[in-house]
């Protein structure tokens, strides 16, 4: 669904696609964060954090957005919402992709080291 969302370098994105909830971390907020964080440095770069709530991220290819990962406390997990928009030139990926992307590497996370 076409929604407006901020982005990092600008006040709005144009054409982005959002999945408010998309999944569910059990955790809360600040471990849920750092996991993302954590992930996110294998699926591209941090853009601008403010914790524990909102990530902005520039993925890279196969993958190459911009996403915003929102955080959301839940009954002693974690939502999260994904909005993604393009980068110049670039088609934009599948939502459920970068969503999966996401759920596959905090999956393979060690949460023992959190």
């Amino acid at each position: 669904t076409p929604d407006a969302a901020p982005d990092a370098a600008a006040a709005d994105w144009i054409g982005t696609t959002r999945d408010v909830p998309s999944f569910t971390i059990e955790a809360l907020p600040a471990e849920a964060f750092e996991a993302l964080l954590l992930v996110t440095a294998e699926l591209g770069e941090v853009e601008d954090d403010d914790p524990p709530y909102e990530l902005r991220t520039l993925l890279a290819a196969p993958l190459a957005c911009w996403c915003q990962l929102d955080v959301v406390p839940d009954a002693g997990a974690s939502t999260v919402g994904v909005s993604i928009a393009p980068v110049d030139g670039e088609p934009l990926p599948r939502l459920t992709d970068v969503r999966n992307a996401y759920i596959d590497a905090l999956n393979r996370l060690d949460w023992s080291r959190l």
